[in-house]
């Protein structure tokens, strides 16, 4: 017997936040915003992938958002879920994987003066060259509440200034030889410890689900679903890989001119 695992990136895959996707496109509300007004929304394709999806397959959530986002999600998933780019795993019936809680909060101690420093050298760039980007320290939830994450954002979308802030922060760690991993999506750039990633995430989910497979005798097939550059690795993973037509992957794809051979 053969069963279907799919892995999946939720924004801008599954759904589009308002101003993404016109509203005549709009054919289910995705997510609320905290004051439980709609936020995100699905467009005709992405109900119909869902729903088979649903159907078939176990789906397994692959985000950025926290637990609180998470909690805003208007959509049902009953099996494992990856939240906050890998740093946290949800087993199911929706509580923390201890396991995987333990190894990243040795790993985010650890990189909590790096993060610190980041956060502060971003703001110091964005002063300099009057660049205009916000920068935040993002937490995990939980006792420690440790950092996880800076994200900088620029209030306009000027991708000029994001592009600069990313080339300085590059140079920047490099000349202090702090080792965190950036990666860009949309209107936000990011720094995070090099050992926290989706990737890390799905491949401790996909060792658990091989072992149950293995013991009751069944075959994995698994799909990754994602639209950025930074879910290559996790879709990498994976039997199969499925991106939006529209995706920064995809672009990136077309843009390379990759040689055929």
């Amino acid at each position: 017997m053969t069963r279907v695992v799919a892995f999946c990136d939720l924004d801008d895959t599954l759904f589009f936040t308002g101003r993404k996707l016109e509203e005549a496109l709009r054919v289910r509300v995705a997510t609320v915003d905290r004051s439980g007004e709609p936020h995100s929304y699905m467009n005709r394709a992405q109900v119909y992938l869902l729903d088979r999806l649903l159907e078939g397959a176990t789906l397994i959530p692959v985000t950025g958002r926290d637990p609180d986002a998470y909690g805003r999600l208007q959509l049902q998933f009953d099996s494992w879920a990856i939240l906050d780019h890998g740093a946290t795993v949800l087993r199911p019936g929706g509580r923390p994987d201890q396991a995987w809680s333990t190894v990243m909060a040795e790993v985010l101690a650890e990189h909590t003066g790096a993060l610190e420093l980041a956060a502060q050298a971003a703001r110091h760039i964005s002063q300099l060259g009057n660049l205009d980007c916000e920068v935040r320290l993002h937490r995990v939830s939980g006792a420690e509440e440790l950092p996880l994450m800076v994200v900088i954002k620029h209030p306009y979308a000027l991708q000029s200034s994001l592009d600069s802030m990313a080339a300085q922060l590059r140079e920047w760690l490099q000349e202090t030889r702090i080792e965190l991993r950036t990666f860009a999506n949309g209107n936000n750039l990011t720094l995070i410890a090099p050992e926290v990633s989706k990737e890390a995430a799905v491949r401790y989910v996909l060792q658990d689900l091989q072992e149950q497979a293995d013991a009751e005798a069944e075959t994995l097939l698994t799909l990754g679903l994602g639209d950025s550059v930074a879910d290559v690795p996790f879709m990498a993973l994976c039997d199969f890989a499925l991106t939006p037509g529209q995706s920064q992957l995809m672009r990136a794809v077309q843009e390379a001119e990759l040689e055929q051979r």
